[in-house]
Protein backbone atom coordinates (compact mmCIF):
# COMPACT_ATOMS: atom_id res chain seq x y z
CA UNK A 1 0.00 0.00 0.00
CA UNK A 2 2.83 2.41 0.79
CA UNK A 3 4.34 1.88 -2.67
CA UNK A 4 0.98 2.69 -4.27
CA UNK A 5 0.62 5.89 -2.28
CA UNK A 6 4.20 6.97 -2.91
CA UNK A 7 3.96 6.38 -6.66
CA UNK A 8 0.53 8.02 -6.83
CA UNK A 9 1.95 11.08 -5.08
CA UNK A 10 4.86 11.21 -7.53
CA UNK A 11 2.62 10.84 -10.60
CA UNK A 12 0.09 13.28 -9.16
CA UNK A 13 2.70 16.02 -8.61
CA UNK A 14 4.26 15.34 -12.02
CA UNK A 15 0.84 15.52 -13.68
CA UNK A 16 0.00 18.81 -11.98
CA UNK A 17 3.37 20.31 -12.94
CA UNK A 18 2.95 19.24 -16.57
CA UNK A 19 -0.59 20.60 -16.58
CA UNK A 20 0.46 23.96 -15.13
CA UNK A 21 3.31 24.29 -17.63
CA UNK A 22 1.01 23.31 -20.47
CA UNK A 23 -1.65 25.84 -19.49
CA UNK A 24 0.98 28.57 -19.27
CA UNK A 25 2.27 27.66 -22.73
CA UNK A 26 -1.26 27.58 -24.16
CA UNK A 27 -2.02 30.98 -22.64
CA UNK A 28 1.07 32.43 -24.31
CA UNK A 29 0.14 30.78 -27.61
CA UNK A 30 -3.41 32.14 -27.56
CA UNK A 31 -2.18 35.61 -26.58
CA UNK A 32 0.26 35.50 -29.52
CA UNK A 33 -2.42 34.31 -31.96
CA UNK A 34 -4.80 37.07 -30.95
CA UNK A 35 -2.05 39.72 -31.15
CA UNK A 36 -1.11 38.56 -34.69
CA UNK A 37 -4.42 37.97 -36.49
CA UNK A 38 -4.57 35.60 -39.43
CA UNK A 39 -8.21 36.26 -40.30
CA UNK A 40 -10.17 39.42 -40.85
CA UNK A 41 -12.66 39.83 -38.03
CA UNK A 42 -12.23 39.73 -34.29
CA UNK A 43 -14.91 37.10 -33.64
CA UNK A 44 -13.36 34.70 -36.15
CA UNK A 45 -9.95 35.18 -34.53
CA UNK A 46 -11.43 34.44 -31.14
CA UNK A 47 -13.15 31.30 -32.40
CA UNK A 48 -9.92 30.06 -34.00
CA UNK A 49 -8.01 30.84 -30.80
CA UNK A 50 -10.49 28.82 -28.73
CA UNK A 51 -10.30 25.94 -31.21
CA UNK A 52 -6.51 25.95 -30.94
CA UNK A 53 -6.88 26.08 -27.17
CA UNK A 54 -9.23 23.09 -27.16
CA UNK A 55 -6.85 21.06 -29.34
CA UNK A 56 -3.94 22.05 -27.13
CA UNK A 57 -5.86 20.99 -24.03
CA UNK A 58 -6.64 17.63 -25.65
CA UNK A 59 -2.95 17.09 -26.48
CA UNK A 60 -1.97 18.11 -22.95
CA UNK A 61 -4.43 15.65 -21.40
CA UNK A 62 -3.14 12.88 -23.68
CA UNK A 63 0.42 13.57 -22.53
CA UNK A 64 -0.70 13.40 -18.90
CA UNK A 65 -2.54 10.12 -19.44
CA UNK A 66 0.54 8.76 -21.20
CA UNK A 67 2.64 9.64 -18.15
CA UNK A 68 0.38 7.52 -15.97
CA UNK A 69 0.32 4.73 -18.57
CA UNK A 70 4.12 4.67 -18.69
CA UNK A 71 4.23 4.59 -14.91
CA UNK A 72 1.78 1.69 -14.80
CA UNK A 73 3.82 -0.10 -17.43
CA UNK A 74 7.07 0.51 -15.51
CA UNK A 75 5.74 -1.04 -12.30
CA UNK A 76 4.29 -4.04 -14.13
CA UNK A 77 0.62 -3.18 -13.71
CA UNK A 78 0.13 -3.87 -17.43
CA UNK A 79 2.00 -5.94 -20.00
CA UNK A 80 1.94 -3.44 -22.89
CA UNK A 81 1.60 0.31 -23.45
CA UNK A 82 -1.59 0.11 -25.51
CA UNK A 83 -3.49 -1.58 -22.68
CA UNK A 84 -1.94 0.72 -20.07
CA UNK A 85 -2.89 3.81 -22.10
CA UNK A 86 -6.42 2.54 -22.70
CA UNK A 87 -6.81 1.91 -18.98
CA UNK A 88 -5.32 5.31 -18.14
CA UNK A 89 -7.73 7.17 -20.40
CA UNK A 90 -10.62 5.37 -18.74
CA UNK A 91 -9.35 5.97 -15.20
CA UNK A 92 -8.15 9.54 -15.79
CA UNK A 93 -11.47 10.57 -17.33
CA UNK A 94 -13.25 8.75 -14.46
CA UNK A 95 -15.19 6.58 -16.90
CA UNK A 96 -14.07 3.36 -15.24
CA UNK A 97 -14.50 0.73 -17.95
CA UNK A 98 -14.19 -2.73 -16.41
CA UNK A 99 -12.91 -4.66 -19.42
CA UNK A 100 -9.27 -4.03 -18.39
CA UNK A 101 -7.86 -4.03 -14.87
CA UNK A 102 -4.42 -3.38 -13.45
CA UNK A 103 -2.41 -6.04 -11.65
CA UNK A 104 -3.97 -6.60 -8.22
CA UNK A 105 -1.06 -5.11 -6.26
CA UNK A 106 -1.43 -1.80 -8.17
CA UNK A 107 -5.19 -1.34 -7.89
CA UNK A 108 -4.88 1.51 -5.38
CA UNK A 109 -2.47 3.32 -7.71
CA UNK A 110 -4.98 2.87 -10.52
CA UNK A 111 -7.80 4.26 -8.38
CA UNK A 112 -5.73 7.27 -7.38
CA UNK A 113 -5.18 8.02 -11.06
CA UNK A 114 -8.93 8.56 -11.25
CA UNK A 115 -8.76 11.07 -8.40
CA UNK A 116 -5.96 12.94 -10.17
CA UNK A 117 -7.90 12.89 -13.44
CA UNK A 118 -11.02 14.21 -11.72
CA UNK A 119 -9.06 17.18 -10.34
CA UNK A 120 -7.27 17.85 -13.64
CA UNK A 121 -10.54 17.69 -15.61
CA UNK A 122 -12.09 20.21 -13.23
CA UNK A 123 -9.08 22.50 -13.57
CA UNK A 124 -9.26 22.15 -17.36
CA UNK A 125 -12.95 23.01 -17.47
CA UNK A 126 -12.39 26.08 -15.29
CA UNK A 127 -9.50 27.15 -17.52
CA UNK A 128 -11.61 26.79 -20.68
CA UNK A 129 -14.44 28.87 -19.24
CA UNK A 130 -12.03 31.52 -17.98
CA UNK A 131 -10.25 31.59 -21.34
CA UNK A 132 -13.56 31.93 -23.16
CA UNK A 133 -14.23 35.06 -21.12
CA UNK A 134 -10.67 36.41 -21.16
CA UNK A 135 -9.89 35.84 -24.83
CA UNK A 136 -13.48 35.84 -26.09
CA UNK A 137 -15.93 35.32 -27.64
CA UNK A 138 -17.83 35.14 -24.33
CA UNK A 139 -18.53 38.01 -21.99
CA UNK A 140 -18.92 37.94 -18.22
CA UNK A 141 -22.51 38.46 -17.02
CA UNK A 142 -23.79 38.14 -20.59
CA UNK A 143 -23.02 34.50 -21.41
CA UNK A 144 -22.26 33.20 -17.89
Amino acid sequence: MAANLLLATFFDVLTFLVHAAGLIALTHLITFLLAHPLLDGSQAEKAVALAVLALGMFALLCIEMAIWALGMLAVGAFADFDTAFYFSTSAFATIGFTDVASAKQWQLLASLEGVTGFLIMGWSAAYLVTSGIRFGPFERDKHF
